[in-house]
């Protein structure tokens, strides 16, 4: 089993970094394997709409995508975190899900593919940016076909930063150990009926 984590930051060391990396951790203490991109790092350009992905299936552009895309297309999960900045996702996001565009045209996008939504934002309203992450899974399942099995918010992250609150911490790490006990025990079901 393969988890990608894509955090869309411009912090590596960030609150957003740390829930995505705490999944993958805890994915990884079950056996999986997990890979990260921090986007901050990386050179990942905005679509140019060319649509030359629309006769060959690919993005024609030559950046750190190219990357992603051979892990997205080895992943079971995605872990997507990003931080809100006024009010949405951060433009690390935002080029990361235009660029996506690329598997529309050939229905290429791996099936099956499951997500888990990360969120951090300073306002100190638990819920005040449901709408981002609902945008967010609708998103991924709307062109993707991407079921998003958990969604995990941090608010109040500059008072409240996700280093210093363990609670959330573990909340993370148990996502990613559930995400790789209940793959088991569908595949253990398949078998038994087979």
């Amino acid at each position: 089993m393969k988890i990608l984590g894509i955090v869309c930051s411009p912090r590596r060391g960030g609150n957003t970094a740390r829930l995505v990396e705490s999944v993958l951790e805890g994915a990884r203490s079950r056996g999986a394997e997990a890979e990260v991109f921090h986007l901050g790092s990386l050179r990942v350009n905005p679509c140019r709409v060319c649509n030359d992905c629309e006769t060959s299936g690919m993005c024609s552009q030559e950046d750190d995508m190219q990357q992603i895309y051979e892990a997205i297309n080895a992943a079971n999960y995605i872990v997507l975190g990003t931080p809100i900045y006024h009010d949405h996702v951060s433009a690390q996001a935002k080029a990361f899900t235009d660029r996506l565009y690329a598997y529309e045209w050939k229905d290429s996008f791996p099936k099956g593919m499951k997500a888990v939504v990360v969120v951090t934002y300073e306002w100190d309203n638990p819920t005040g940016y449901d709408k981002v992450v609902e945008w967010i899974e609708e998103t991924l399942k709307r062109y993707y076909r991407v079921e998003t099995v958990k969604a995990l918010k941090a608010c109040n992250t500059s008072k409240m930063p996700v280093a210093q609150r363990p609670e959330l911490l573990r909340e993370a790490r148990a996502i990613g150990e559930s995400l790789v006990l209940s793959a088991n025990e569908g595949t253990q079901g398949t078998s038994s009926t087979t």
